[in-house]
């Protein structure tokens, strides 16, 4: 990707103090104006934090092993009759929903039908399909592989408990320790898989959806993007607020901890684009974001991509066009 044009930033100066917290917010003043200058990279003035978030580490289940495949139903089944329970619609981090659909189970773009209803049991830890009135089944599959799909409710089945877990917002298996229901792209099936930041096992109620917390993390630099007087840095990680961001699915929004601000692309002529936060604004069309994989993809301005150039001596990062397998443009989502 090339350096962006325009003015070079400056170093930065002793006269800027470094933030003691959170950067004072702005009132806004309507449209976005483009800065006058590029904010000067942050220097190693910028306190350190005493701890770092990890990543929590996860092990293969270690409880109870996943009992044998439960064979596919061969004819149809009577409709169980489970115990009244919460009706839930589960959306992604994209609002795409889970969805049966002939005893599988994909992520899908919202169709507000049966197939995206179900009713969850706190007491008996199922998961009931509208659709088709089954249960939702992890079993051991080919190559020892833990499948997912619906299969007539039995209460003694173990395959079929879960845990619908709001302080994670994930949707964890109640008796194979450390596995989560995962999605994917719409269409494609939703899976199980280990336990971990991944914001692909983010799930909330369709009805009342829930912001991601994230940070992204460059996908072959460990750099971490970073908000430092409204600019944007993809720098070495320090753990601060200025790296924790809460992505709104409904408003399309990126806003980040340390000044509450929202991420902002904005024309500079030319076909050109700037970076930086501003006050937050539903109708702003500039803060409009969708992730995409490793993509941070603006809603609004075609093919734009969120992008860390590694050869930027001040590690500014950037809006550039999207290309194919560009290294500079994919970013691991992960969340905080």
């Amino acid at each position: 990707t090339p350096a962006p044009t325009g003015t070079t930033t400056p170093a930065p100066t002793g006269t800027t103090p470094c933030p003691t917290s959170i950067t004072p917010k702005p009132v806004p003043t309507g449209t976005t104006p483009a800065p006058t200058a590029y904010t000067p990279a942050p220097t190693d003035a910028t306190p350190t934090p005493t701890t770092s978030t990890s990543a929590p580490v996860t092990s293969a289940p270690t409880t109870v092993a996943p009992t044998t495949a439960t064979p596919v139903p061969t004819t149809v089944t009577a409709a169980p009759t489970p115990n009244p329970g919460t009706k839930l619609s589960f959306c992604d981090y994209n609002r795409q929903a889970l969805s049966e659909y002939y005893g599988d189970i994909y992520s899908d773009v919202r169709r507000n039908n049966a197939n995206e209803q179900f009713v969850y049991d706190a007491a008996s830890q199922t998961l009931v399909a509208k659709s088709n009135n089954q249960c939702l089944d992890a079993y051991l599959g080919a190559n020892n592989a833990i499948q997912v799909h619906t299969y007539p409710c039995d209460t003694n089945n173990r395959n079929q408990k879960w845990i619908f877990n709001t302080n994670t917002n994930r949707i964890e298996h109640a008796t194979h320790k450390g596995i989560c229901m995962a999605s994917g792209p719409a269409g494609s099936k939703a899976r199980v898989e280990p336990c971990s930041q991944s914001i692909l096992q983010f799930f909330s109620n369709c009805d009342a959806p829930a912001t991601v917390g994230l940070r992204f993390q460059t996908c072959y630099t460990n750099s971490w993007l970073s908000e430092y007087y409204t600019g944007l840095y993809a720098d070495r990680p320090r753990g601060t607020i200025n790296e924790n961001w809460a992505y709104d699915p409904v408003a399309q929004t990126l806003q980040v901890g340390s000044n509450g601000q929202c991420l902002d692309a904005f024309p500079t002529g030319n076909g050109k684009y700037g970076l930086h936060t501003y006050a937050c604004d539903g109708g702003n069309k500039n803060q409009k974001w969708v992730l995409q994989g490793s993509l941070v993809k603006h809603a609004v301005h075609r093919n734009l991509c969120l992008d860390a150039d590694p050869t930027d001596n001040q590690h500014r990062a950037q809006v550039w066009d999207c290309t194919p397998y560009n290294k500079n443009q994919c970013w691991n989502l992960l969340r905080h």
